[in-house]
C-alpha cells in the first residue's frame, strides 16, 4: 500500500510543479512583454491566447490532485466539534467517495470534449497564424482524473485515521 501512496504523491506533486512552471512561465512572459511593449512598442504575438488558454489551465487545475493529497481543499466543520472521532472518520470517507464521485464524473466528461477538440484540431487565430488550443482540454481530465485517485487511494487512511507521512524527498 505504501508504494500506491507514494506513487500517487508523487504524480500529485508531479502535476503541481508542472503549475508552479505554468506560473512562472506566465509571469516571464506577461513581464517580457510589458516591459517590451512601453520600451520598444513591440508586443510579443499570441500573449493574450497563451494567458488565457494555455497558463491560467495549468495554474488553475494541475495542483488540485496536490491540494486533494494535503487535504488543503476548502472545509468546513461546523459540526465536527459535536461529533465523535468514529463518526468524523465516516464522515471524511463519506466526503472523500463523494469527491472522488464527482472528480471521476467531471474527468469522464472533459475527456469526452478534450476528443471532440482533438478530433477537430481546435486552434485560435492570433495574428493571422493558427495557434492549436486542442491540447489545454486534456488538462482537465488529467487533473480531476488524479483529485478523483487520490481520493481514492486515501481511503483506508480515512477509515483507520492513520496518516501517511510522505519521504521529504517526496514534497520537494
Amino acid at each position: 500500500m505504501a508504494v500506491l501512496y507514494r506513487l500517487t504523491n508523487l504524480a500529485a506533486v508531479g502535476l503541481a510543479l508542472l503549475g508552479t512552471l505554468g506560473i512562472l512561465l506566465m509571469v516571464v512572459h506577461i513581464t517580457l512583454d510589458v516591459v517590451l511593449r512601453s520600451t520598444l512598442s513591440i508586443s510579443i504575438p499570441a500573449t493574450l491566447e497563451l494567458v488565457t488558454r494555455y497558463y491560467l489551465i495549468t495554474l488553475a487545475l494541475l495542483p488540485l490532485g496536490w491540494v486533494e493529497w494535503r487535504r488543503n481543499m476548502i472545509s468546513v466543520e461546523a459540526l465536527e466539534g459535536m461529533m465523535s472521532p468514529g463518526l468524523i472518520r465516516i464522515s471524511d470517507v463519506l466526503v472523500s467517495l463523494l469527491s472522488a464521485a464527482i472528480y471521476a464524473t467531471l474527468a469522464v466528461a472533459t475527456w469526452g470534449k478534450a476528443m471532440e477538440q482533438y478530433q477537430i484540431g481546435a486552434y485560435v487565430m492570433s495574428l493571422n497564424v493558427p495557434m492549436p488550443v486542442w491540447p489545454t482540454y486534456f488538462v482537465l481530465p488529467a487533473a480531476f482524473a488524479l483529485a478523483a485517485l487520490v481520493c481514492v487511494v486515501r481511503l483506508p487512511l480515512l477509515a483507520t485515521g492513520a496518516t501517511y507521512d510522505p519521504p521529504a524527498q517526496e514534497e520537494r
